[in-house]
């Protein structure tokens, strides 16, 4: 794969491609860079936010990076279309870079280096992080010890949460990773269980909402409101009211009250003794909902 294929497979708008073959490092200041990137990423960032261009020409270099990830990929047996979903990401990014700052380029880059680092991978609607969590986790009905093995579930952008597209992103999860991790977590604004007060229960967040278990809460970040309104206004009032979620998170940020964001637990996918892959589990009635379904 050359880099206009890449570009062309992740669907890189045009002018960021351009963007991209203009940018391209020389060798040696890549092979520099990239000694850097694999050395000290702290120092990496550091000196890359204090270059020239930095938006743009970062955006070349994790494109020039992911072809030798992909080298690596077909190494280990891991098939092309995981790799064009992974790397999808820059493309998220990138058009997020724009309509935020005007330019084709990349300001994830931390974010997008897991990808590179191949410490996540999409599978799906959904993307998976293999990690140890280093601190217990108790929910209602389970217990994560620290040090247990887990995917950490990350929900890219861009697409509608399907309940059902969902449902096949963990059953790839299963296929591809095994029985090497014992749970699944997640750390996102869409786990504020304030969300099933507002929205209806058989929505695409709710059910979501019900593959996991609360085990704490946090507002470090007011993730939500950025993700939802695409920025963050100082003056709420102005927050656009185009969908049911928008308008129902703006009344209740209003009202005086903050979205949290959730971290969680879940085995109901690993507990396949008891529980089969098709359910939901409805903390609020101690039951089984069957089957996943858009309202």
């Amino acid at each position: 794969m050359n880099l206009q294929e890449l570009m062309e497979k992740i669907k890189l708008p045009d002018e960021a491609r351009e963007v991209a073959i203009n940018c391209i490092l020389p060798e040696i200041l890549y092979q520099e860079r990239k000694e850097l990137f694999n050395r000290d990423m702290k120092q990496f960032f550091e000196m890359w936010k204090e270059s020239d261009n930095h938006m743009q020409w970062i955006l070349a270099f994790y494109l020039q990076l992911a072809l030798e990830v992909y080298e690596q990929y077909k190494e280990q047996g891991i098939s092309e279309e995981i790799f064009i979903d992974t790397f999808y990401d820059i493309t998220i990014w990138c058009e997020e870079c724009k309509r935020k700052y005007g330019i084709y380029g990349l300001k994830e880059v931390w974010w997008i280096a897991f990808s590179v680092k191949m410490k996540i991978f999409r599978l799906g609607r959904l993307q998976f992080e293999p990690m140890v969590i280093t601190e217990e986790l108790r929910g209602e009905r389970s217990t994560l010890k620290s040090g247990t093995k887990v995917l950490n579930v990350h929900i890219p952008s861009g697409e509608k949460l399907d309940a059902k597209e969902c449902k096949k992103s963990f059953d790839r999860a299963e296929e591809f990773f095994g029985d090497t991790y014992e749970a699944y977590i997640c750390d996102s604004w869409l786990l504020d269980p304030a969300l099933k007060e507002l929205l209806p229960s058989k929505s695409n967040i709710v059910q979501f909402q019900n593959l996991f278990e609360i085990a704490k809460m946090h507002d470090l970040f007011p993730q939500g409101e950025e993700r939802i309104f695409l920025d963050i206004r100082e003056d709420k009032e102005n927050y656009p009211e185009n969908t049911l979620l928008q308008k129902k998170v703006k009344e209740y940020i209003l009202n005086g009250n903050d979205l949290k964001i959730g971290i969680t637990t879940s085995n109901i996918y690993k507990d396949k003794e008891t529980i089969d892959l098709t359910e939901f589990l409805d903390k609020d009635k101690n039951t089984l909902v069957l089957e996943m379904k858009e309202k």
